[in-house]
């Protein structure tokens, strides 16, 4: 593996990554992640340092594709709607595309004796360099379990250094609300669809995924460069289809940065519907923020990512359970917890959800 140069270890979440990259392919993959790392208010490290081996090389990709080929195999799904075929080669665990599946069949997983973390690219993969982000989020995940965090599928802006989780299920009005506190009121990125929250819900902390913006969002913005067009996105609102941005472009946009984490301020919790209902908000007693909140918490469970697999899962699902139940009553102890329904046809929406949030924050 001629050709390879060793890069600076970037910390996420708390837990820093060393990269470890073919020379042809170290400048795509640094830029990448860089567009996802964060550049303010760096999370607690926990000491660990997990080393990530990035291989780009025709000859290789092809020469473990054939062995693979011959090897006993079991299909496993670790993200929704993504099947890998599993396999055990001496001592190195193994993950391909299932060849069924709709995943293009340009990449390999792989977890050494050592514990070393390996990417086989075929050179022709289209964007390679988001398959390190993968690796980085799997392990971010464990270690916050490990270290007695909670996730959640929320958003976190930090307003003036006060954090704010958006929390809620799929087209809640998540990134609506996120998108609202950056462009009116310049706050800072957390998170965009997965947020840990620390011990004693002492913290928010981003986990670095691609901010999906739908196109009736897009739309009641001002053209901002380094945001997605808005035209050819449908705006109905409640469609699947929306444009993506990394976390860097989308800060920057509002001439905000992109913070891994603060303390929690806020919770709320966004009902947007498809009409022009005023907006409105109100404070549920802690029983019913507490369900709502269970709602959107994925530690142990998680809709989108099913199954551990590069890293391994060191405590039982009902110990992660009795975790994410303490924590969830701390946060609704410690922290006001607000909806915020309101219609998608509702006048300068935007604004007056970013004067109604900031508003409590103060």
């Amino acid at each position: 593996m001629n050709g390879r140069r060793s890069n600076e270890a970037i910390p996420f979440a708390g837990h820093r990554f060393h990269l470890d990259t073919d020379e042809t392919f170290r400048l795509d993959q640094v830029v990448h992640l860089l567009n996802f790392a964060p550049e303010t208010a760096p999370a607690p490290l926990c000491g660990q340092l997990t080393r990530i081996r990035v291989h780009h090389s025709e000859d290789l990709f092809r020469d473990r594709m054939t062995r693979l080929a011959g090897a006993r195999s079991l299909k496993v799904v670790p993200f929704r709607g993504e099947p890998y075929r599993f396999s055990r080669i001496q001592e190195v665990c193994w993950w391909r595309p299932d060849p069924s599946s709709h995943l293009p069949q340009d990449h390999l997983y792989a977890r050494d004796a050592t514990g070393l973390l390996h990417i086989v690219l075929h050179p022709g993969t289209d964007r390679g360099e988001r398959y390190a982000l993968r690796v980085i989020r799997e392990v971010i995940l464990r270690c916050a379990e490990h270290r007695g965090w909670t996730a959640f599928h929320a958003a976190a802006a930090a307003v003036d250094g006060h954090g704010v989780l958006i929390a809620g299920a799929s087209g809640a009005g998540k990134t609506t609300v996120l998108s609202a506190l950056a462009a009116h009121r310049r706050a800072d990125l957390i998170g965009s669809d997965r947020v840990l929250v620390t011990e004693r819900a002492a913290h928010l902390v981003g986990v670095p995924l691609s901010v999906r913006i739908a196109g009736g969002t897009l739309s009641a913005l001002p053209p901002e460069k380094g945001l997605p067009p808005h035209s050819v996105l449908p705006t109905d609102f409640g469609t699947t289809r929306k444009a993506s941005c990394t976390p860097h472009d989308f800060a920057h946009a509002f001439a905000a940065r992109v913070r891994e984490s603060s303390p929690p301020r806020l919770v709320v919790l966004p009902q947007l519907r498809d009409d022009d209902q005023e907006l409105s908000i109100a404070f549920p007693c802690p029983a019913a923020a507490r369900t709502a909140l269970a709602a959107a918490c994925c530690t142990p469970d998680d809709e989108d990512w099913l199954h551990p697999w590069f890293a391994d899962r060191t405590r039982p699902p009902s110990e992660l359970a009795r975790q994410s139940a303490d924590l969830m009553d701390d946060l609704v102890a410690r922290v006001p917890v607000m909806t915020v329904t309101a219609g998608v046809h509702t006048p300068h929406l935007l604004e007056r959800i970013a004067d109604t949030v900031t508003r409590r924050l103060t």
